[in-house]
């Protein structure tokens, strides 16, 4: 297992996976918010996301830029920025295994690890399903959890039945909450196994309430923080409208909370740095429950 290198960063993760998330007051400019902002994407793929328009080098100065709209809010806002990147990308057709999901090559998913340890950001490593089951998809990537920097997400979106009867985004995908308790648990032996310490994220993609079911018997695990990554697109009304209905208070409990930016699909203006953290209103509608990761696609 690698040393861990970077006290700046361990830090900072540190701040941030132990955080509780509460609302800020949108006449206290002087929150204290631990946040997140990841660009999301597969390398070299620019239909995919922002993520794989650039270069990493140009990525990073990017990122950097993006978090500085954040931090110049409140110098209590404590920023750490992130590789959002698709590993397991949903396809057409079911290609040579038949589950229907490319995996990105370890060769370049490794090169965005290694930027990210050396530039004090996060990498988190995005899961589409396909006919896989959450617990199958997430085990070929649980080594990269020896990394420091490094999370995982799960997008049920693209999540289809067994039988294989119509491809990936026909309809949308599903998972429920045993699977996610599954994955966590998973994550939760692999560090305890290996003696990794500090806690990892495991987030949640969805946009509609039906995609994540039977929320009620998700439950925590030991060095795990649950994020639900809410990621629809349209208007910055409905988006926060969206928001507030998914990620309700009886989650706080067991998870954190995202919100999503697309930079083609969202209807402009786009939601803006002080509106998504629920200090300014977007009509008559207002961020109840600040997210601790904001993503940009």
């Amino acid at each position: 297992m690698i040393q861990i290198k970077h006290l700046a960063m361990v830090l900072l993760l540190s701040t941030l996976l132990f955080a509780t998330n509460t609302t800020p007051n949108s006449t206290d400019e002087n929150i204290q918010q631990d946040l997140m902002i990841g660009y999301y994407g597969r390398p070299f793929a620019k239909s995919l996301g922002i993520l794989g328009h650039s270069s990493i080098d140009e990525l990073v100065q990017q990122v950097r830029t993006k978090c500085t709209e954040f931090t110049q809010i409140s110098e209590n806002i404590n920023v750490i920025p992130a590789f959002h990147i698709i590993y397991g990308l949903a396809t057409k057709e079911p290609g040579g295994d038949g589950d229907y999901i490319k995996n990105l090559n370890h060769d370049i998913l490794m090169e965005y690890i290694n930027a990210a340890q050396k530039e004090n950001f996060a990498v988190i490593i995005d899961l589409q399903l396909g006919v896989l089951k959450p617990l199958e998809a997430i085990k070929p990537v649980l080594k990269y959890l020896q990394y420091d920097n490094v999370h995982l997400a799960l997008d049920p979106e693209f999540k289809i039945p067994s039988h294989r009867r119509y491809p990936p985004g026909r309809y949308i995908g599903h998972i429920f909450g045993k699977d996610v308790n599954e994955v966590q648990s998973a994550m939760s032996n692999y560090l305890k196994q290996n003696n990794i310490q500090g806690k990892r994220m495991l987030l949640v993609h969805m946009f509609h309430k039906r995609m994540l079911r039977k929320k009620e018997v998700v439950k925590n695990f030991d060095q795990i923080n649950l994020v639900y990554n809410i990621d629809g697109h349209g208007s910055a009304g409905n988006k926060v409208k969206i928001y507030n209905n998914l990620y309700k208070p009886e989650y706080t409990k067991v998870a954190n909370s995202g919100y999503k930016i697309f930079y083609k699909n969202d209807v402009k203006p786009l939601t803006t740095p002080r509106q998504m953290l629920g200090l300014d209103n977007v009509g008559s509608r207002r961020i109840h429950t600040a997210p601790v990761y904001i993503n940009y696609h």
